[in-house]
């Protein structure tokens, strides 16, 4: 969940909504939208890896 956290941080930080996010890595913006709650449930492993490389960039 941390890491979770982090990332929406890091998209609040550098202001990317999660329609952007999710154009970023391929993925449909309302299931990302889902995801991306400030909640302890967990995302996939995959997406976050995919998220933290588009907020890489």
């Amino acid at each position: 969940m941390e890491r979770k956290l982090e990332l929406i941080e890091k998209m609040e930080t550098k202001g990317m909504s999660v329609a952007q996010a999710a154009e970023a890595i391929s993925f449909d913006p309302k299931i990302l939208g889902l995801y991306l709650v400030k909640d302890a449930y967990p995302v996939p492993k995959r997406i976050l890896d995919k998220l933290e490389g588009a907020l890489a960039n």
